[in-house]
């Protein structure tokens, strides 16, 4: 648990204004990676077309590690990094096997939703888990204030798959 609270306690550092459930649906795609998300891939790749072409380009990594062998690659830095949408959601659709077990995520997030860290951390987390569990740990979007503070537009993707979207850069 010490590793879990270690990597919530950094991200919540570069993302203060996370919610229970920001921190739920990271611990979500750490686990399960994204294919709850690719059921059409001919779909897939229009979304991510559509999310790239309504973002503003910018500066910056083109991933962000999530753990479990799993990123976040950022459909904002996409030009900065010289990686096409087109790159971008054939890493998603090929990052979508189904990884992760359910039945250990719902015991780790039971075990979490106990430790007194995560409530100093997190004021309301233990409550949020409890019922998110008690629901068999469904996919989650993030918060209204998740998304109007930070803006998120990315893809996760399996880590490993990275390297060959910069060539090596």
């Amino acid at each position: 648990m010490d590793e879990i609270i270690a990597f919530i306690a950094d991200y919540l550092e570069k993302y203060p204004l996370s919610e229970p459930r920001d921190i739920v649906k990271l611990l979500y795609q750490r686990e399960f990676g994204p294919a709850h998300a690719v059921a059409d891939p001919e779909a897939a790749v229009e979304f991510v077309r559509r999310e790239y072409a309504s973002v503003r380009q910018e500066e910056g990594p083109l991933s962000e590690s999530i753990g479990g062998g799993f990123a976040r690659l950022d459909l904002k830095t996409l030009d900065h990094n010289g990686v096409t949408p087109e790159q971008a959601a054939e890493a998603f659709i090929n990052s979508a096997a189904p990884a992760g077990d359910k039945a250990a995520f719902a015991e780790m997030l039971r075990a979490l939703a106990s430790d007194p860290r995560m409530e100093g951390m997190l004021p309301g987390s233990g409550d949020f888990i409890a019922a998110y569990t008690e629901l068999g740990c469904p996919a989650l979007h993030h918060s209204e204030t998740y998304r109007t503070a930070y803006s998120p537009a990315y893809r996760v993707v399996r880590a490993e798959l990275l390297t060959a979207l910069t060539n090596g850069k």
